[in-house]
C-alpha cells in the first residue's frame, strides 16, 4: 500500500494537480489512533489500507467535496471526486444511518469520496466478514444506481487505476488546475484492472 501511495503522490506532482495541497485538513490529527478512534466511534473497523491512506493524507474538507460548480470540470483527485477527510466520512456514515434510503450502512458501506453531491457518495466496504471487503461502490438513485454498484474491486485496485490514468494521460490537468478525463480510455482501463466491478460493464454508463 505504501508503494501505491508513493506512486500516486508522484503522479499527482508530475501532473501538477493542485488538489494534492488540499488533501490534508486534519494534518495535526492523523495519527494511527486518531483515525482508528474516528471509525471506532462510528462502530466501523478501519482496514489497514485505508489507515495508511489517511496517514498519508487525512482527506479533503467540505468545500472541496461539495462546493463544486461543475462536476464535469473540477479540481479533483479522480473522476469520482475527492477523498473525504476521515472525520467527515465517519460523521456522514452516522448521519446516513438515520435515513431509510441509506440502508447500505447496515452492511458497513462507508462514504469515502464525493463529487459535489451529498446524496451520491462513493462508498468503501468496511465489513471484514464480507467477500467484498475493501471494495468500492457508487450510489446515486438520481443516476439510476439505487443500489450500491461496485466500481473498484478493492482500495488497492482503485489506487492502481488512478495511478495508471495519470501515467497514461487519461487524466490530465488543464491550465486552470481542473481534472480533464478521457472517459472512454478510463472505462477500458478500469474494466481491465477491476474485472469484478459491474459498473464498467454497464452499457448505459460506459463508452
Amino acid at each position: 500500500m505504501k508503494e501505491l501511495i508513493n506512486e500516486l503522490e508522484t503522479a499527482l506532482i508530475q501532473s501538477g494537480n493542485p488538489i494534492l495541497n488540499n488533501m490534508d485538513i486534519e494534518i495535526s490529527h492523523n495519527t494511527d489512533q486518531d483515525i482508528i478512534n474516528s471509525f471506532k466511534d462510528a462502530k466501523l473497523e478501519c482496514c489497514p489500507e485505508l489507515l495508511e491512506l489517511y496517514k498519508w493524507k487525512s482527506g479533503c474538507n467540505e468545500k472541496s467535496l461539495f462546493e463544486i460548480e461543475n462536476a464535469e470540470k473540477s479540481r479533483a483527485l479522480c473522476s469520482f471526486g475527492n477523498i473525504a477527510a476521515y472525520p467527515i466520512s465517519t460523521k456522514m456514515y452516522k448521519e446516513y444511518q438515520q435515513f431509510e434510503q441509506y440502508w447500505f450502512t447496515d452492511d458497513c458501506l462507508c462514504p469515502f469520496i464525493f463529487n459535489g453531491i451529498y446524496e451520491d457518495p462513493v462508498l468503501i466496504n468496511l465489513n471484514s466478514k464480507s467477500k467484498d471487503f475493501k471494495a468500492i461502490y457508487f450510489y446515486s438513485p438520481a443516476l439510476l444506481y439505487p443500489d450500491p454498484t461496485k466500481i473498484y474491486d478493492s482500495i488497492e485496485s482503485w489506487m492502481e487505476t488512478i495511478i495508471q490514468c495519470y501515467k497514461n494521460h487519461i487524466y490530465h490537468i488543464d491550465e486552470e488546475g481542473f481534472l480533464i478525463v478521457d472517459s472512454k480510455a478510463e472505462d477500458e482501463l478500469s474494466r481491465k484492472l477491476n474485472p469484478n466491478s459491474e459498473y464498467w460493464f454497464d452499457p448505459c454508463t460506459t463508452w
